[in-house]
């Protein structure tokens, strides 16, 4: 017997039946003649019983039904095991008779279905003409239908779905694969099916025009360029979804579609890409309260205030600065400056300046330049060059602290495949620095120690996002930081604790030369940018001696925990969170709330 399938085109739009739809049409004049009078049976089913079945139990056959003991017959439930049976590779099994008999109890019916499952098929031949820019072995390689194996049709369409692919990461995404023909012959012990395929590759998409629609204030050059595609290039892969990729990481759009694509008169590949403009300028703020540590000690507001300019005056240049106050007399100011793709080049500058002024010990000031050059698609490479300077301050009549100018050069490395940099679903962010430099002590606290010494510091980042199931996702993290020289000091050291680092404890309420901390979180999605969320949060501090403040060498960890939530309003972002800390009660949680607003 011989049976030809209709074309089957994946990049036209077209389709055609399934396999199993195909088969299934032999059976369908027998099953026409059943099924009527099984669906105005409205009796109750009290048994289903098969006859004939060998390859598969009556269980796993009730499983394929919609009907149920206790319930109606559904019609369709006939069809649906025949084509069943087809897509396990028993291509001519069918159903001979159907008896329904009036039970001896109540006016329920039993139902027995002869089933005629033939013999099971397997592959004698496949075939695949029509291969020139691949190998026709690399195809058949990829490929779970093969000769000896048995001849599932789902499978067989499965397998044509990723010679496509094969094709698109070649630059062939016009290619179409047609089944010529699927012959069967019928063996002692089974029927021998034989398999020709035919591809037509289409032309090689060459790059040779991008046209770009929605864009009022951002230039089109500044889309061109992100975009990280040149002409004469061939689109190959995964191309089209890494575009958009690219785009969404500029946040400058409210969306960002896949580009569309199209030939041109000349035979070359043309892009379509629609954005919509989107609220480029950011503000972000945050209100904690900090309750009572004890009695007589009042609770108090922290709060953080972050504005970003991100698209100067159209060129994706940004310009940004933020307060932190992280208690009564604590506090910190940032201004950075960003200039994306100097002289037509991948590489990203950045000048920075940062002040830290920590209550009545000293106040830190540094400058920094750093350059990224973005290697590949997701990958970039840093270098950075800062100064610092420490004035320590004498309020109390001593100083505690040396004035210092420590310079520092550094080296960076980073990847970053996450789907969307504001609430992604999947990807990873990974990020490294590693800074060496000098520490001149211009006026010691104490004669005769060291005025100069190198120092060394070392920073890990790695976020993790998983889409489980559903609208589930979960996200795990972890950091480190390490910072050595002889001369360690308080405005060395790292802090931690707080809304973004580890949540249940005050604002940097630890100080330690290393420290790790590590985050796993469940989100339930609500909505685009709005979920719940539960967190545990890990901690490990190590502190090295402070001489000067009396403090000796300590090492310990911390735990945290909480619930949250996160809602797109009107006003933008807002996330409210409830942490606890090792020994908290309600009545000491760390309350933090959160508003993210675009203009």
């Amino acid at each position: 017997m011989t049976l030809k399938t209709q074309d089957r085109k994946a990049r036209a739009g077209e389709s055609s039946p399934g396999f199993s739809h195909f088969y299934v049409l032999q059976f369908v004049v027998a099953l026409l003649a059943m099924t009527p009078a099984l669906s105005q049976d409205h009796r109750v089913l009290n048994s289903i019983s098969f006859v004939g079945n060998r390859a598969f139990s009556a269980a796993e056959i009730k499983s394929w039904m919609e009907s149920r003991e206790g319930g109606p017959f559904v019609a369709g439930d006939l069809e649906r095991i025949v084509a069943r049976y087809v897509s396990e590779g028993y291509v001519f099994a069918r159903i001979d008779s159907v008896a329904v008999v009036q039970s001896e109890v109540g006016d329920a019916s039993d139902l027995s279905i002869w089933v005629s499952e033939g013999k099971p098929a397997y592959v004698s031949l496949l075939q695949v003409s029509g291969v020139r820019a691949l190998h026709e072995s690399q195809l058949v390689a990829s490929m779970e239908t093969r000769t000896g194996a048995p001849f599932h049709p789902p499978v067989l369409e499965r397998d044509i779905q990723t010679l496509l692919k094969l094709y698109e990461r070649s630059g062939h995404p016009f290619a179409r694969i047609e089944i010529v023909d699927i012959s069967f012959e019928e063996r002692d012990d089974r029927i021998q099916a034989a398999v020709e395929l035919s591809v037509s590759e289409g032309s090689l998409a060459r790059l040779g025009s991008v046209l770009v629609e929605g864009n009022t204030t951002t230039k089109t050059d500044v889309i061109l360029r992100e975009m990280r595609i040149t002409n004469g290039e061939i689109l190959q892969g995964d191309e089209q979804e890494r575009i958009k990729r690219n785009l969404d990481r500029l946040q400058l759009f409210s969306s960002v579609s896949l580009p569309e694509v199209f030939i041109n008169p000349d035979g070359s590949t043309g892009l379509l890409i629609k954005v919509q403009e989107g609220h480029p300028n950011r503000f972000d703020g945050i209100v904690g309260y900090v309750p009572p540590a004890g009695s007589g000690i009042d609770g108090y507001l922290m709060g953080l205030l972050n504005v970003e300019f991100r698209n100067l005056l159209g060129t994706a240049r940004k310009l940004s600065a933020r307060w932190y106050r992280e208690n009564q007399s604590t506090q910190e100011v940032e201004l950075h400056y960003r200039e994306p793709w100097v002289a037509g080049f991948p590489v990203e500058a950045e000048g920075a300046f940062f002040q830290r002024k920590q209550d009545s010990t000293y106040v830190l000031r540094r400058y920094s330049i750093n350059a990224d050059v973005m290697l590949l698609h997701d990958w970039t490479v840093g270098i950075s060059f800062s100064q610092s300077n420490v004035f320590p301050s004498e309020g109390y009549g001593a100083r505690v602290m040396n004035e210092s100018r420590t310079r520092n050069f550094g080296v960076s490395i980073s990847y970053d495949s996450r789907n969307d940099p504001e609430t992604p679903t999947s990807g990873f962010r990974y990020r490294t620095e590693y800074y060496t430099g000098v520490k001149d002590i211009t006026r010691p606290v104490l004669p005769g120690g060291d005025t100069r010494s190198t120092t060394q510091r070392l920073s890990f980042d790695f976020e993790h996002f998983l889409s489980i199931f559903g609208r589930q996702v979960l996200a795990a993290s972890i950091y480190a930081r390490d910072v050595r020289s002889k001369t360690v000091e308080m405005s060395d050291l790292y802090r931690l604790g707080g809304a973004s680092t580890l949540r249940g404890y005050r604002e940097a309420q630890f100080l330690g030369s290393r420290l790790a901390w590590s985050s796993i979180e469940y989100r339930l999605l609500v909505g685009r940018r709005s979920y719940l969320f539960g967190f545990l949060d890990a901690g490990y501090v190590f502190s090295p001696d402070q001489q000067v403040l009396g403090l000796a060498q300590s090492e310990f960890t911390r735990l945290g925990y909480g619930v949250g939530v996160r809602l797109d309003s009107p006003l933008g972002l807002i996330g409210v969170s409830v942490a606890f800390g090792q020994g908290d009660t309600f009545s000491t949680a760390k309350l933090h709330v959160r508003l993210v607003s675009e203009f």
